[in-house]
């Protein structure tokens, strides 16, 4: 029995869907527990001795749903996606003349036309809603499945009705009116949400293929001294592998012999590449420098930390509880409520109504039902969150979901990584001070020429200042590099070094008080200080560093403003965190953290409320993926940009606060418009049962509830389009 079973399951069209499977599945005696994951449209089942495959699936389908054992998740979501395309597209390209017919044409076959044109959008195209209604009866419950089913199929049937037996509605003293409009309309434009729903959905998935693309299919197994290109999935424990210059690690090992730089930004989030030396520990997925290194594999498969970090993406996906829409909350009531209110309806005029009884109880029941149907409340979140989401796009914040939108707006933590992120993630030259009798033009005359041969990570820094300056090139004889120490070589006849304490110390030489103390000064600020001196003595601190944005500290700032609190996470040193963290004004922080770090941090912040994770890396795509909303910068890694629910555009720190008011007003506006929803419906259901009747006389026709229907639509439209003026 495996420790876990994985169910690929098809026809889930809400979280409500999921939660439904999930809770017969637990049901069953030999499962332990079941988790139903609906953006992964997958489920995970702890099974209990006894558990038998068949029957589990034999039980989904039951109550409606499908597994689909072959098709790989991201084939399934691209097939949904395209159906549900050419659904909204044939559904529209026959709504459309509907509506014209409907409005503007008068033809003796008119309603026979439209009843032609509007049963395949009913019982096509709108065929997945009623599927869904009809198992949601079967559980006793309801969703907004039901209410466009419920709605659409009121309008359709009694049009239906009228164009064939328009005598007996004119004999009740009421226009023969028909509604096909409305029932094609509706299911047209829910179509068209339910696309573009699937569309971002997508996104997922890609994350987590990118994750697996990071690690080489192939590398070079050395046995015996002789070179083989072999798969990387056939590595042991134990085989030897050469990485050349620029290739990627494939496994987690230990260096046997070489030296070399690597990128473990990925991991660590940390800008500047590690030193790899014999002993050292590598990767997988992270990528060599300009050095080659044989190494000892150590972990492979699903056992290195690449692999962690892709269980801890995927495992996120399933412990972020899905945010359920006021709309759907209410559903399971209104829903219900409103069918014995039409049924009430019908009884009551059917048995103490006026002739025709028969006629006046169908019309109240009718009535009752289409001033009920969804169009509005359908349209109250949709509406304001697709206007929400141009505005964010407009100003660089792309928000890929609903419920992170909704979601922000209660946000009380935000986790800011730090390199990338609080700072550029670009190594500069921030300091020079020059020493003795040097000036800072030829101290940087012969540092940039010294490092113009290096691979270090700090000759880019070097070469960007001294074009700045205008440095010209020198000829350097005797260059040599010595690894995790310094570099040296011979300009213009003289003997120049350039390195750390420990090189300067190993070349005995001892600093003098004033030196170490503004050396050390440096290291403390997060920075990495580097001797240059010559045969004549020390000529030079040079200091590099990664430089806080700009407009980290306003956001922190801000952020305080609005009751959130600022938590730093890093994989940097204790000084380095505590000096960053002091400059922007951040009092809590967390230092040498790793991605698993990360992630666990994430959800003990999750416990004492709603929290934000802001990051750029493939380091962060775990972190960014458990918490309850995952920014990216714009200029991370495609991984970080993946995992995110928002993105801010261009690297814009800012946006931040921008996309928390902007959650803020939305959510607002969302109330209102819910408001505006249920309003008509609270006011006409009970004059469509017909409440002001035995009073005034006065019975609400069916085109009047279409007319209060379509105002409720315009309400709703109308106050979400105010989010167009919203300003930071």
């Amino acid at each position: 029995m495996p420790e876990k079973i994985e169910l690929p399951i098809t026809g889930m069209n809400c979280a409500a869907c999921a939660a439904r499977i999930e809770k017969v599945l637990n049901k069953m005696e030999t499962v332990q527990e079941a988790r139903v994951n609906f953006p992964l449209k997958k489920a995970v089942i702890l099974p209990k001795t006894g558990l038998e495959l068949k029957d589990v699936v034999s039980l989904i389908r039951d109550i409606g749903y499908d597994v689909d054992m072959e098709a790989d998740v991201t084939v399934r979501a691209r097939k949904e996606e395209t159906e549900l395309r050419r659904d909204f597209s044939w559904a529209i390209s026959l709504t459309v003349p509907i509506m014209v017919f409907s409005m503007w044409m008068a033809l003796p076959w008119n309603n026979v036309i439209l009843l032609v044109l509007t049963i395949p959008v009913q019982f096509y195209f709108g065929l997945r809603f009623h599927a869904s209604a009809l198992i949601n009866l079967k559980h006793f419950t309801a969703d907004m499945n039901t209410l466009i089913s419920v709605g659409t199929s009121a309008a359709f049937f009694y049009s239906a009705f009228v164009t064939f037996f328009p005598h007996v509605v004119r004999a009740a003293g009421v226009s023969a009116m028909t509604y096909f409009d409305s029932s094609a309309m509706i299911i047209s434009l829910i179509l068209l949400g339910r696309y573009f729903e699937s569309k971002a959905k997508t996104r997922t998935y890609t994350a987590i293929k990118l994750l697996y693309e990071l690690s080489p299919k192939e590398c070079v197994l050395l046995k015996d001294g002789v070179e083989t290109r072999v798969p990387t999935d056939a590595l042991e424990v134990g085989d030897t592998v050469l990485i050349r210059p620029g290739e990627k690690v494939p496994i987690d090992g230990v260096v046997l012999t070489g030296s070399t730089y690597v990128d473990e930004s990925m991991i660590t989030g940390e800008s500047m590449p590690a030193h790899k030396k014999p002993d050292d520990e590598v990767i997988g997925g992270t990528i060599n420098g300009k050095g080659s290194v044989t190494v000892r594999t150590t972990r492979t498969g699903s056992d290195t930390v690449l692999a962690r970090v892709i269980r801890l993406v995927e495992e996120a996906q399933f412990t972020k509880a899905p945010v359920q829409r006021l709309a759907d909350r209410v559903a399971g009531v209104f829903v219900p409520s409103v069918i014995i209110v039409g049924i009430c309806a019908f009884l009551v005029w059917f048995f103490f109504g006026p002739e025709p009884r028969i006629t006046n109880a169908i019309l109240s029941f009718v009535s009752v039902l289409i001033i009920a149907c969804p169009c509005a409340l359908g349209l109250a979140t949709p509406t304001a969150i697709m206007v929400a989401t141009g505005v964010g796009a407009r100003r660089g914040i792309l928000i890929k979901s609903a419920e992170a939108l909704e979601l922000t707006n209660r946000a009380r933590n935000v986790l800011f990584d730090k390199t990338g992120t609080l700072t550029e993630g670009v190594i500069v030259l921030a300091d020079v001070i020059p020493l003795a009798s040097s000036d800072e033009k030829e101290v940087l005359r012969i540092a940039f020429n010294l490092e113009k041969q290096s691979e270090h990570p700090f000759s880019d820094a070097l070469r960007k200042k001294a074009q700045e300056s205008g440095i010209p090139s020198l000829d350097v004889t005797d260059f040599e590099a010595v690894i995790g120490r310094g570099i040296k070589g011979r300009i213009g006849g003289a003997d120049y070094r350039m390195g750390n304490r420990t090189f300067y110390e190993e070349e005995g030489h001892i600093l003098d008080n004033r030196t170490r103390d503004l050396y050390e000064e440096k290291e403390r600020s997060a920075a990495s200080p580097v001797l240059l001196w010559s045969e004549t003595g020390l000529m030079a601190i040079l200091t590099f560093s990664d430089r806080v944005r700009e407009e980290s500290i306003e956001v922190v700032r801000k952020l305080r403003e609005m009751n959130v609190e600022p938590v730093m996470i890093t994989g940097d040193s204790e000084n380095g965190a505590r000096t960053i963290s002091g400059r922007l004004g951040i009092e809590r922080y967390f230092h040498r953290v790793l991605p698993d770090g990360k992630a666990a941090i994430v959800e003990e912040f999750r416990k004492k409320g709603v929290t934000v994770m802001v990051g750029d890396g493939i380091n962060d795509a775990p972190s960014l993926a458990a918490a309850d909303i995952g920014v990216a910068m714009g200029k991370g890694t495609d991984i970080a940009i993946e995992s995110a629910d928002v993105v801010l555009m261009k690297g814009h720190l800012s946006r931040l606060v921008s996309l928390i008011r902007l959650s803020r007003k939305t959510m607002r506006v969302i109330k209102q418009n819910l408001f505006w929803a249920f309003i008509y419906n609270v006011h006409g259901i009970p004059i469509a049962f017909g409440a002001l009747y035995p009073f005034f006389g006065i019975r609400l026709e069916p085109v009047f509830g279409a007319v209060a229907m379509v105002i409720s639509s315009i309400s709703v439209v109308s106050n979400s389009l105010r989010l167009k003026f919203f300003k930071d």
